[in-house]
């Protein structure tokens, strides 16, 4: 099966992260819209990529109708937690898999799918491309990863040509979005959405450093031509400073699978998950869990007074990090740790015994 494209959240860090959060509406949308109410300003964003489309056999035309991987977000204050919603996600609404919302109905359907999946208002649209992907990748200078086995694809018809050996990798836009695209391992489109998670928090920590804003508004400029979005770019970019000090957390969608390539909402688990992951705060007593520390020995060192400090045990892992992040099923845990360590959230589809913090060198830098 070819790989399809789903950069969805990582160009948001940029377009849509730090700057939509207290955005004046268009009238007409005023009077249709729910209005937030509460001291923080509050809102649900959807976010996806486009897919690629042939006009014949090796002959790719441009963004499709399609959209790949899809995300929910909601910015309220200094805060932003994403839910993935797997491609193969069916949706009554669409009538099939929910990447051909946008297809068959554009932006608003796609909200719609997302809003009848999650059920959470989504208010604002963001749906990018490969291009404007990889041009933020580059304005921030890259990204890091670590691959435990090489990552190997062929796919001639879609001139995509993945070959990266094991071991830590600095990776350019054109390669990151070759990173993101593959699919072919155990967990297929699960580890997809993973990997996205991880390139993330990159970007967005790398975006909160103001010597990469002019690269970024450059980038910005040039690629906003090409997406769909009801967000205008000079919205953005004035509120581009209130991206330092923004507090991100990941997740996917409780889903569970069904007749044929079908994947369906997990009902059991969905409400009490969203419920909790939207509405964790940092709890005022020591998470109830086990919790791992991996890093480098000087890392390891500090993370283990500080959580001593707080009377929570640990167990020592010595490892190789090129990202720092909190992973955990818990998002109240997970809340405490990531505030604790002031660090993003990442709730990975593969299940976590307790919670795992992981320190690597970006915090040193």
């Amino acid at each position: 099966m070819r790989p399809r494209l789903s950069f969805l959240l990582l160009a948001l860090a940029l377009f849509a992260l730090g700057g939509v959060l207290s955005l004046p509406r268009p009238p007409k949308e005023e009077a249709v819209r729910p209005k937030r109410v509460g001291i923080l300003p509050e809102l649900g964003v959807v976010v996806a990529a486009r897919d690629i489309e042939y006009c014949g056999y090796h002959t790719p035309c441009g963004p499709g109708s399609r959209t790949d991987t899809v995300f929910y977000l909601r910015l309220r204050g200094q805060e932003v937690r994403a839910v993935a919603l797997p491609r193969d996600l069916y949706s009554p609404v669409v009538g099939g898999k929910i990447n051909a919302a946008y297809g068959r109905g554009g932006a608003e359907l796609l909200k719609r799918a997302v809003e009848e999946a999650t059920g959470l208002l989504a208010e604002r649209h963001l749906v990018l491309t490969l291009q404007s992907v990889a041009r933020v990748i580059d304005a921030v200078g890259g990204v890091e990863v670590y691959l435990d086995r090489p990552m190997r694809y062929t796919d001639r018809a879609a001139k995509l040509f993945i070959d990266f050996p094991a071991g830590r990798l600095h990776l350019n836009g054109e390669d990151a979005v070759k990173y993101m695209r593959f699919r072919h391992d155990a967990l297929g489109d699960y580890a997809r959405l993973d990997r996205i998670k991880g390139v993330l928090t990159q970007v967005l920590k790398k975006a909160q450093d103001p010597r990469t804003w002019p690269a970024l508004t450059g980038a910005l400029r040039e690629g906003w031509r090409e997406l769909d979005t009801d967000l205008s770019l000079e919205e953005v970019l004035a509120q581009l400073p209130a991206v330092r000090g923004l507090k991100l957390s990941l997740a996917t969608l409780p889903t569970r699978e069904g007749p044929g390539t079908f994947l369906y909402v997990d009902e059991g688990a969905r409400q009490g998950f969203l419920a909790a992951f939207f509405g964790a705060n940092p709890p005022a007593l020591p998470p109830q869990v086990s919790v791992r520390l991996r890093g480098e020995p000087s890392l390891l060192r500090w993370g283990q007074a500080l959580l001593v400090r707080e009377g929570i045990e640990v167990v020592l892992e010595e490892a190789q990090v090129v990202r720092s992040a909190v992973y955990t099923q818990d998002p109240v845990a997970g809340a405490y740790l990531a505030d604790l360590f002031h660090l993003p959230l990442l709730s990975p589809h593969l299940p976590v015994a307790g919670a795992v913090v992981e320190l690597g060198q970006d915090l040193l830098q």
